[in-house]
C-alpha cells in the first residue's frame, strides 16, 4: 500500500487561487454594470425609489461582500501555498 498522500499541491493552489480572483473581479464587474443601470434607469415612483435607494444598496453592499469574502479566501489559500512550497521546497 503506498504512502498518504499529506499537504497539497502548489500549482492547483496556483489554479484554485486563479479562478478565485477572477470570480472576485467578475463580480465587481456584474456590480458596477448593474449599479450603473440601477442608478440610471427610467422609473419614477414609490416602487421606483424603493428599489434605487433601499433594495439595490443593500443587494450591492452583500454582493461586494462577497467579492471581499471571496478575495480573503483567496489570500488564506494563497498563505497556505505559500507554507507548502516552504515546507516542501517545491
Amino acid at each position: 500500500m503506498g504512502e498518504a498522500f499529506l499537504g497539497s499541491n502548489p500549482e492547483d493552489m496556483q489554479d484554485l487561487i486563479t479562478k478565485i480572483n477572477q470570480a472576485v473581479d467578475q463580480i465587481h464587474q456584474a456590480v458596477n454594470g448593474l449599479d450603473s443601470k440601477a442608478t440610471s434607469v427610467q422609473w419614477n415612483g414609490p416602487d421606483a425609489n424603493n428599489f434605487k435607494h433601499t433594495e439595490w444598496p443593500q443587494h450591492k453592499q452583500n454582493l461586494n461582500k462577497v467579492a471581499d469574502d471571496l478575495h480573503q479566501v483567496g489570500q488564506t489559500v494563497q498563505k497556505q501555498r505559500q507554507q507548502q512550497i516552504d515546507t516542501s521546497g517545491h
